[in-house]
């Protein structure tokens, strides 16, 4: 709790240093880390099993949901919402994007390319492929994924002991949570591009 009652939320900082504790204790508790990786052998049924997928799992779970959702992942990209390009050109769109790839758009190219996008002939193209081509992109990376999945799975092991041990009492613990968890995956992403 912080002085004003409310909970902490912890930065993107504190979660790095948080997952890296959790994962030294996963390391060198071996009775801890067999109940996160191969589950309970008592206790509430909707506990009994492993606290995630294995690797090899959540790959073809991600393939799964691709080849799944591919007719709706066509049906919406299709019959967008709102106008792709003017979003895109949308002042706060453009400054999220800037503000995020500063370095590369330091000419702010991203303004002249969308400024040429062709609409229709997007949208056409999009069409004429069919939804397989998302569905197939994800299943021809299934290597790629499967690496990152292994890459990833201690980090998401760690966050995921982490986030079980906070408090869900009130509200504001629940989504104190929920950024917590957002944050310790961005923490997660940073050190994968070896940001500091």
């Amino acid at each position: 709790m912080t002085d004003n009652g409310l909970p902490y939320l912890p930065t993107i900082e504190d979660m790095e240093e948080a997952i890296a504790r959790k994962k030294d204790q996963i390391e060198s508790d071996e009775e801890y880390r067999h109940e996160l990786i191969e589950g309970h052998t008592s206790g509430n049924p909707m506990t009994l099993g492993p606290r995630l997928p294995s690797p090899e799992e959540w790959t073809a779970l991600q393939i799964k949901g691709a080849q799944d959702n591919a007719q709706k992942w066509l049906d919406r990209v299709t019959k967008p919402k709102k106008n792709f390009k003017e979003e895109a050109l949308r002042p706060d769109s453009v400054d999220r994007y800037h503000d995020s790839m500063a370095r590369v758009l330091s000419e702010k190219s991203w303004e002249g390319g969308m400024a040429n996008v062709n609409e229709t002939e997007t949208m056409d193209t999009i069409k004429r492929r069919g939804a397989g081509v998302y569905s197939k992109g994800v299943q021809d990376r299934e290597p790629k994924i499967l690496r990152v999945n292994k890459e990833m799975a201690a980090d998401r092991l760690a966050l995921a002991a982490t986030i079980d041990g906070l408090s869900v009492s009130t509200d504001a613990d629940r989504e104190a949570k929920m950024i917590a968890n957002k944050r310790g995956l961005q923490a997660i992403g940073k050190a994968r591009r070896g940001g500091s």
